[in-house]
C-alpha cells in the first residue's frame, strides 16, 4: 500500500512537471493581459482555506489516537488494581479472578486490537469482562477487608468497562465529520496544484521545480492524512503497549519463585 501510494505521488509529480513544461505560459499571461493581482489574491485565499481545513482535520483525527491511548492506560491501571485486590480473596477464587484478568489482557492485546483496526469489536473480550464482573460479585464479604476489596474491584471494573467502551466507540465510529474534512483537504490540495497550472506559468526551470516540489509535498500530506483516519493501524496507529506491559507484569507475577 505504501509503495503504491509513493508510486502514485511520483507519477503525479511527473505529470504536473510535464504539464507545466508543455503548457508553458497561457496566451493571456504571456501577452500581459492577465490580472496578476487578482490571481495572487485568489491563490492566497485558496491557500489559507486549505491550511485551515487541513489543520482542523489533523487536530480532530489526532485526538482519536490520544483518546485511545489515555483510555487504554486508565483501563490497564484498573486491571492491575483488580488483580492485586483479588489476592486477598480466598482460594481458589483469587486465582480464578486473576486468571480471567490475564486472559482478558491477552485477548485485547493479541486479538481485539486487530479487530479494532478493521472497525469492529471482539465479543470474546466482552464475555471475559462480563465473567470477571460476575466473579467479583460472587466474592464473599465476611470481613471488612474482603468487603472493601470487593467494592474497590467493582469500581475498577466499572472504569475498565467505560474506558473499553470509549475505544470501542472510536473503533466502530464511521468518522463522518473527519471524512468530510479529509475530502475538503483533498479538494484543497488539488486546487493548490491546478490553479497555478490554469493561470499559466512560464517554463522556467524554477517554476517547474516549484510545481514538482508542491505536488510531492501535497501528495505526501494527503497520504499521511489518509493514514490518520486509522487510529489503530498504520504509521500513526496506537499500539496496545499498555496491555502488553501489563501482560508481562501478570506473567512475571504468576511464575513460581525459584
Amino acid at each position: 500500500m505504501i509503495l503504491i501510494s509513493l508510486l502514485a505521488i511520483v507519477l503525479l509529480t511527473l505529470a504536473v512537471a510535464g504539464f507545466t513544461v508543455l503548457n508553458a505560459r497561457r496566451k493571456a499571461a504571456a501577452s500581459g493581459e492577465a490580472d496578476s493581482d487578482s490571481q495572487s489574491f485568489v491563490g492566497g485565499v485558496l491557500s489559507a482555506l486549505f491550511t485551515v481545513v487541513l489543520a482542523f482535520y489533523i487536530v480532530f483525527a489526532w485526538q482519536n489516537g490520544d483518546d485511545i491511548e489515555k483510555a487504554s492506560q486508565q483501563e490497564t491501571n484498573a486491571l492491575i488494581d483488580v488483580y492485586w485486590q483479588a489476592s486477598i480473596a480466598p482460594q481458589p477464587r483469587a486465582a480464578v479472578i486473576q486468571s480471567t484478568i490475564s486472559e482478558y489482557t491477552v485477548r485485547v492485546a493479541d486479538h481485539e486490537w486487530l479487530t479494532h483496526g478493521a472497525g469492529a469489536t471482539d465479543p470474546e473480550a466482552e464475555r471475559l469482562l462480563a465473567e470477571l464482573r460476575s466473579q467479583v460479585l460472587a466474592l464473599p464479604a465476611d470481613s471488612e477487608a474482603l468487603k472493601t476489596s470487593r467494592e474497590q474491584s467493582l469500581q475498577d471494573i466499572r472504569q475498565i468497562t467505560e474506558n473499553r467502551q470509549q475505544r470501542v466507540t472510536i473503533a466502530t465510529d464511521d468518522q463522518s465529520f473527519n471524512v468530510v474534512l479529509l475530502v475538503a483537504s483533498i479538494l484543497g490540495a488539488a486546487l493548490m496544484i491546478v490553479f497555478p497550472l490554469l493561470i499559466g506559468l512560464s517554463m522556467r526551470p524554477a517554476n517547474v521545480a516549484v510545481m514538482a516540489l508542491l505536488t510531492v509535498t501535497l501528495g505526501f500530506t494527503v497520504y499521511m492524512s489518509f493514514e490518520l483516519l486509522h487510529p489503530f493501524s498504520g504509521p500513526f496507529g496506537v499500539a496496545p503497549d499498555s496491555f502488553n506491559a501489563v501482560r508481562e507484569t501478570f506473567e512475571t507475577t504468576a511464575q513460581p519463585a525459584s
